[in-house]
């Protein structure tokens, strides 16, 4: 996500300060006895503190996989960020892929329906009722995909995630990113740094997040390039010489890593983050392509928009898709801290 000038964040601080008001307030409010809801199932939450581009959505599909090997039947639960949901709920996928499309459930719940075969995906912006659907179609285990801040929802373990290049960015909204203040990462069971190499320490981002008050357990992670694919999943080779879209929160990374893998990018688009592609949008990036012979070139999150607008032609397009999956560096910790939780939950209602 672009960062706003300081001129900007200047003009804009009182609306931070009412901002992070009513963030303090609503805390309060949820912190009451009774106040949160509880599903049948352990929850598990996956949220950040910024307003997208953490690098999140790789992460949530890293630990249902996890979960997954594990012999657990996970269901991730969403708000279904762009999609047509509402209230919900609404069953994207019983572990057979998508039922839906993007435009229905939005991007990220239906990248995961394709990614995560036997994972029930669920999206709604009232994720308790989403939660209580999720069990009733056989879900042992929920993780709620950006929930931090959805606090109507009793979690047995929060997981946070923050860009290890800079946590907790400048400010709070409108002025910075940051949804809440730095100090409520205390309230985590766990911090996800991403965007961490391996062999990376980390040490200022951890030092930072040490001053906020998270005292818990920190886990260092990065992503990895998991090769091309086509629109219907099958591999492909590296494009020699790319038209890029996207519409991401962090389009540069994209290119990055394109350029890493070798790709010539001689055109570049970037879109904003969650844009809906339209059908004239699609013909003309084929169009361009096709008259400089070039290989569209787009992400995995992109992919789901870019099909609910292409229809049939997809299929036949010159097109790559970039995959990415998470790499955690420290995975052991991580995952004992999840099934701890998992497992005090069942304790507690045996």
């Amino acid at each position: 996500m672009r960062r706003r000038s300081p001129v900007a964040r200047a003009a804009l601080a009182v609306p931070s300060w009412i901002f992070g008001a009513g963030v303090v307030l609503r805390n309060r409010w949820y912190e009451r006895p009774g106040a949160a809801e509880a599903a049948p199932v352990p929850v598990v939450s996956v949220g950040n503190l910024a307003a997208g581009g953490t690098g999140k959505t790789p992460l949530v599909a890293w630990l249902v996989s996890r979960l997954l090997e594990r012999g657990r039947h996970p269901a991730v639960v969403s708000r279904g960020y762009g999609g047509r949901a509402g209230p919900g709920p609404l069953l994207v996928s019983t572990g057979t892929g998508p039922r839906v499309d993007a435009r229905a459930c939005g991007d990220e719940p239906h990248l995961l329906a394709r990614m995560l075969p036997g994972a029930i995906v669920v999206v709604g912006a009232d994720r308790v009722e989403a939660a209580r659907s999720a069990a009733a179609a056989g879900a042992g285990v929920v993780v709620l995909d950006d929930g931090f801040q959805h606090r109507r929802l009793v979690r047995d373990l929060d997981i946070v995630v923050l860009d290890g290049r800079a946590p907790f960015d400048a400010g709070l909204l409108p002025s910075g990113i940051l949804r809440e203040p730095p100090r409520s990462v205390s309230r985590a069971g766990v911090v996800v740094l991403t965007r961490v190499a391996e062999r990376d320490t980390a040490a200022d981002a951890i030092a930072a997040v040490r001053r906020a008050g998270f005292p818990g357990l920190i886990v260092r992670s990065g992503h990895k390039r998991a090769g091309f694919f086509d629109a219907a999943g099958r591999a492909c080779p590296v494009p020699a010489r790319a038209l890029a879209f996207c519409g991401i929160a962090d389009p540069e990374l994209f290119r990055a890593d394109l350029k890493r893998a070798g790709v010539e990018i001689v055109r570049f688009r970037a879109f904003r983050d969650h844009h809906r592609y339209s059908g004239a949008l699609w013909d003309a990036l084929r169009a361009a392509a096709r008259a400089e012979g070039l290989t569209l070139v787009t992400t995995d999150k992109d992919l789901s928009r870019v099909e609910a607008a292409a229809g049939a032609s997809i299929a036949s397009a010159p097109l790559a898709v970039l995959r990415i999956e998470a790499a955690v560096w420290e995975p052991a910790p991580l995952l004992e801290a999840v099934l701890r939780a998992i497992a005090a939950h069942e304790v507690g209602r045996a």
